[in-house]
């Protein structure tokens, strides 16, 4: 990994989905917003591999499925991608109050070794709840589903969920773990922990990472 990598794989998200605490300040009562709590890591167990191997699809994804968290493949995927914001590079948020963002430069599902990023808000100012307002209800073990344009569908299996605080979050960890060949990963990451009000908005204090996993058969 370059060193530009690590520079910027540390400061991607410094402005994905906190972007919209400031609205979010406006629309909401910081005391009622709930802080999450935080699910310990735990090693990701023996994924039962699909029994064929299929062939991966380089197109769009179609839907997203996490049942355990009411995302049901309704929400609509965008691809996005990093841009430059104060001379830094960050994640784009994604267009649109319900819609999930996918930054394929990362990582596309089906293919081995690689990692799908996926994020979307937590809430929004005149919306409500955003597509990742209950991550946290997801526990080890509990599936992710991706549903490609092509009509092929990959399921993972979770293995951690975790509330980070900013100051703590590793994104080179996050963005660019080490994986084997065999296996494959998602991430879903939204804002978690508690919303802190400043002059003219605010911030959620924490990300939720939710990584799930697995084994692609040969």
């Amino acid at each position: 990994m370059n060193a530009a990598r690590l520079a910027h794989a540390a400061l991607l998200l410094s402005v994905l989905i906190g972007g919209v605490a400031a609205a979010a300040a406006s629309a909401q009562d910081p005391a009622a917003l709930l802080p999450r709590a935080v699910l310990p890591n735990i090693a990701a167990g023996d994924l039962t591999p699909t029994p064929t191997p299929v062939p991966p699809f380089a197109g769009q994804v179609a839907a997203l499925v996490v049942p355990a968290a009411g995302v049901d493949g309704r929400f609509p995927i965008e691809q996005r991608d990093t841009a430059i914001v104060a001379g830094r590079e960050a994640f784009e948020d994604p267009s649109r109050p319900d819609a999930i963002a996918w930054y394929p430069r990362f990582g596309r599902p089906g293919f081995p070794g690689g990692n799908s990023i996926f994020a979307a808000h937590i809430d929004y100012v005149g919306y409500g709840p955003g597509p990742f307002a209950r991550l946290t209800s997801v526990r080890p073990g509990d599936s992710v589903s991706l549903v490609m344009e092509n009509g092929l569908v990959v399921t993972y299996t979770v293995v951690s969920v975790d509330v980070v605080r900013l100051a703590d979050l590793d994104m080179d960890a996050v963005v660019f773990p080490p994986l084997p060949p065999d296996r494959e990963r998602v991430t879903l990451i939204s804002c978690g922990g508690t919303f802190i009000p400043r002059p003219g908005g605010g911030e959620y204090d924490s990300r939720v990472i939710l990584v799930a996993e697995r084994t692609v058969p040969r």
